[in-house]
């Protein structure tokens, strides 16, 4: 284990991302077109970035944290998400079908085995396709994991209000419940019910709470914010009204099962984050107790944190040099 120093420390600065060398839609189950990019070295270490949300879409930004001539990223906007076509679509939208498109996409591309990196909900399939699929990978790389587990959606949804009054009552003055399940049912009746025009308050609740959990700074949300995001948080609460489509425990079922697999691991934990707290993620090492973790204070959910992103660079960089991560 390793213990970072936190915001206060001066941010190594991220690669300047390579323009796209590749890039197009593979046609999936369900009428989906996944949007997918590939920047960097052709010849390069294949690694696949998973965004999180679920919904959130990938960033060119994303690509910083690897050489562009070490490494060949590939950038995957999942079903319904980022230039994925259609866009916000939540038919035939599950978790395992996004772990069938990433070994689909995989296979279009022409990869052996690669890196994976993944954040939040991104770690969460990270871990899952590499339970599904670890002859595929060349090592798996975990920031911030979401656990998926009922608790941590209850503490999203709520149980989390009690450190962050103020931003709790954005979710009070339209009326949210305070128990955490009625949260979760009372917001997907909010936004199957309430005309899209008329959501703007509700998006902007959303957005200030993620925000005040994630520690980083809230913003004033123009209408193509509000457009954009609500149709981001509809495939999220088609995913979280159903449990995330993955049986109560079987995130740390799937991490025990890499746990024995002959590939490197590496856990980086935001000591601050009350998105994907730490102690889910000291719940998830339990399975993986030879794996490295790299515990960051006084830093939240952002990846591009100072001490987060040197962190992360640090990491891959070694991956590059020796084929495993040293902190």
């Amino acid at each position: 284990m390793v213990r970072m120093a936190g915001m206060s420390a001066p941010a190594t600065a991220l690669h300047c991302p390579s323009p796209p060398f590749d890039s197009g839609w593979l046609p999936v189950s369900g009428g989906h077109r996944l949007y997918h990019e590939q920047r960097g070295a052709p010849a390069g270490i294949p690694v696949l970035i998973l965004h999180g949300g679920p919904g959130s879409g990938c960033a060119p930004l994303m690509a910083g944290f690897f050489d562009p001539e070490r490494y060949r990223v590939v950038l995957l906007d999942q079903r319904g998400a980022g230039k994925s076509l259609p866009a916000g679509c939540c038919e035939e939208n599950t978790t395992s079908a996004l772990i069938n498109d990433i070994e689909a996409l995989r296979r279009h591309l022409g990869v052996d085995r690669w890196l994976v990196m993944g954040g939040s909900w991104g770690a969460t399939l990270g871990i899952l396709y590499a339970a599904a699929y670890p002859q595929q990978l060349s090592g798996l790389l975990l920031r911030n994991p979401f656990v998926a587990r009922a608790a941590d959606l209850d503490w999203f949804f709520g149980g989390a209000r009690q450190h962050h009054p103020e931003a709790w009552q954005n979710w009070a003055a339209l009326g949210a419940p305070e128990a955490p399940g009625a949260m979760l049912r009372w917001l997907t009746e909010c936004f199957r019910s309430t005309p899209p025009s008329a959501l703007a308050a509700h998006v902007a609740a959303w957005h200030v709470w993620e925000c005040a959990l994630a520690r980083t700074p809230s913003r004033n949300l123009s209408p193509a914010d509000i457009d954009l995001l609500q149709l981001r948080h509809r495939l999220q609460l088609h995913y979280f009204g159903h449990a995330c489509f993955i049986p109560e425990g079987r995130v740390l079922a799937a991490a025990e099962r890499i746990a024995a697999a002959n590939v490197p691991i590496h856990v980086v934990q935001g000591l601050a984050d009350h998105v994907c707290p730490a102690s889910a993620t000291a719940v998830l090492l339990e399975q993986l107790p030879n794996v490295g973790c790299t515990w960051v204070e006084d830093v939240g959910h952002d990846p591009y944190a100072p001490a987060m992103q040197t962190a992360t660079l640090g990491l891959v960089d070694s991956f590059a040099a020796l084929g495993r991560f040293t902190p």
